[in-house]
């Protein structure tokens, strides 16, 4: 028989996230839940007030990266809640164990003050969406919500609550399972014969390919892509968000794909005979819309937990549905009883080395350049260059992910790249939540366009206010003064630069805005002081902006013309 207790709406609340493993709450002041906080303080979860419900988002879901932990944001009812919503995309897209909490108005369809029926805006990016009406559940829903937000392919749920925070019912007594306290609690494998049938296809695979995606830093199975890769020779590329699952010291490690990727690495995706999709969904941005890898040429392994990423976009000769890391083991043990052993790809290999040599060679006078202003190649550059192996680099979208993703040269394997989804400014509170959760020894760069930085400047007040809880951080602006992304299709490049009026905007100096919070600020202008500034960021104990004048005329290229080929592989024929 199950115990009973009887406490009010607020204790429940407070009781049932606790016992859940929640250790981080994130909000905007306001609404019906109000009277439910002191409750949530007095557990010892751990309260950051943000400046507004997207920034609280997006910083739940920083967090939720880089510890694996479900983690909770909050925003009143109506408008509020319907921010909450949209910008529940980034941790969907990321499959971060995010849980929105909000309230409802007591008072429905009486056109009371914000009233707005918010459960609809959740569905489209929530896995599980409840409208709880009955304080007697109110526990056993945010368990719920947390243990289906951190399980199978992880992603954001969302309680909405009908409650008086003062009212005591009788309800079962409050409790959590530590399994669900962390991604991922379960690691089912992918079926025995079908592990078997995708060995045979890798062990005869001539031209083949590893793609891998999120669920490698999820699942942590970073040594079983990495030896199985050494076992077959196979070069390995990842998506934006698997970036940093390979070393990218290693020979096989070629980029990042789709269309913010390496050109070189499209073309051996596209050359491939095998293409081994791990942990993917294997998107239409990360295949250049099904053109990398070629659907006529390619043969495809696709491994995913989720079983509904498979066969979307590309039917695979060889299904796999189960946890990254478990599968891949069960791969590697079939490969090695094997008894007819995968051929040496030697000369396949120096074809790619050589190719990505050549196109290195060609990107190497932008990354050496002493140009003013800046360009983005070198100021990527120099980034790299002050890099240590636990530093974590969070970026925003658009030309700032082109930069990064292809320029950005981590120095160790792990969780140390955090992209945003596609919604603009979004990497700088995605940071800061990052930096709660990051450990001792570890610091936080941004990497951030001024289009970006304007959306979520005022979270400077809230980075500096809670200084002694977070790691080091600092923002590094891209400030070319535009939002370049839309910049190339309308300028004339013969003439001096133009100001555009539906793209440019009015020279702002962001070092000096983040003085004005209380932050360490510097405003570089020349490449060769851009070293200085990020060690000098970094030495004042401040959260920092370093506001870096680049040249607007410079824009990232996209992989997404299949014609732009900088160097063709000419692989060798078996």
């Amino acid at each position: 028989m199950v115990k009973k207790v009887k406490l009010r709406g607020d204790e429940a609340l407070a009781q049932a996230m606790k016992e859940s493993g929640v250790d981080y709450f994130f909000y905007v002041s306001g609404g019906m839940l109000i009277p439910s906080f002191p409750a949530i303080e007095k557990t010892g979860i751990n309260m950051i007030l943000c400046r507004n419900e997207k920034s609280a988002t997006n910083m739940a879901d920083g967090y939720a990266r880089m510890t694996k932990k479900p983690t909770v944001c909050y925003g009143q009812h109506g408008a509020a809640a319907a921010i909450l919503a949209s910008m529940l995309y980034e941790p969907m897209f990321a499959h971060s164990p995010v849980v929105a909490v909000t309230p409802s108005t007591r008072h429905r369809d009486k056109w009371s003050y914000q009233e707005c029926y918010e459960m609809p805006y959740f569905n489209e990016t929530c896995k599980f969406n409840v409208d709880v009406s009955d304080l007697s559940r109110l526990a056993e829903y945010i368990r719920t919500a947390i243990q289906v937000a951190v399980s199978g392919c992880p992603g954001p749920t969302h309680v909405n609550v009908h409650l008086n925070p003062y009212e005591t019912v009788e309800m079962p007594e409050i409790y959590g399972d530590e399994i669900f306290f962390q991604v991922p609690p379960f690691r089912p494998r992918a079926e025995l014969e079908q592990v078997k049938e995708a060995a045979k296809l890798l062990a005869n695979s001539k031209r083949p390919v590893m793609v891998c995606g999120s669920g490698i830093h999820l699942s942590g199975a970073y040594d079983e892509v990495l030896e199985l890769a050494d076992m077959l020779t196979i070069p390995v590329v990842t998506n934006p968000n698997g970036k940093g699952c390979f070393p990218e010291d290693h020979p096989l490690y070629v980029g990042v794909v789709g269309s913010y990727g390496r050109e070189i690495a499209n073309e051996v995706v596209r050359e491939a005979d095998l293409v081994f999709f791990v942990a993917t969904r294997a998107g239409t941005h990360v295949t250049l819309n099904q053109t990398a890898p070629d659907p006529e040429v390619a043969k495809i392994i696709h491994l995913d937990i989720d079983p509904m990423a498979i066969g979307r976009n590309y039917k695979a000769n060889v299904a796999l549905v189960g946890d990254a890391k478990a599968t891949l083991q069960e791969l590697l043990a079939v490969l090695k009883t094997m008894i007819a052993k995968p051929k040496p790809k030697g000369q396949r290999l120096q074809a790619i080395a050589k190719a990505v040599n050549e196109y290195e060679r060609i990107i190497r006078p932008l990354l050496d350049s002493d140009a003013v202003p800046i360009k983005p190649q070198r100021l990527m550059k120099e980034v790299s260059n002050f890099l240590s192996e636990r530093d974590i680099v969070v970026s925003d979208t658009g030309q700032m992910c082109c930069w990064t993703t292809r320029f950005i040269q981590l120095k160790s394997t792990g969780l140390t790249f955090l992209p945003v989804g596609g919604t603009l400014g979004s990497s700088f509170a995605l940071a800061m939540g990052a930096s709660f959760g990051a450990k001792d020894g570890q610091r936080v760069i941004n990497m951030i366009g001024d289009g970006g930085m304007g959306y979520n400047l005022t979270e400077l007040e809230t980075i500096r206010r809670y200084n002694d809880r977070h790691v080091p951080f600092v923002a590094v602006v891209n400030n070319n003064s535009s939002l370049a992304m839309v910049r190339p299709v309308s300028e004339d490049v013969k003439k001096t630069p133009p100001r555009i009026f539906y793209s440019d905007f009015v020279e702002l100096n962001y070092a000096k805005i983040a003085e004005d919070f209380g932050c360490y600020g510097v405003r570089v202008e020349r490449p060769g002081e851009i070293a200085d500034a990020l060690k000098d960021a970094f030495d004042s104990g401040k959260p920092a902006v370093i506001d870096v004048v680049t040249d607007m005329r410079e824009h990232a290229p996209t992989g997404s013309n299949r014609l732009q080929r900088l160097t063709p592989l000419h692989l060798p024929v078996y």
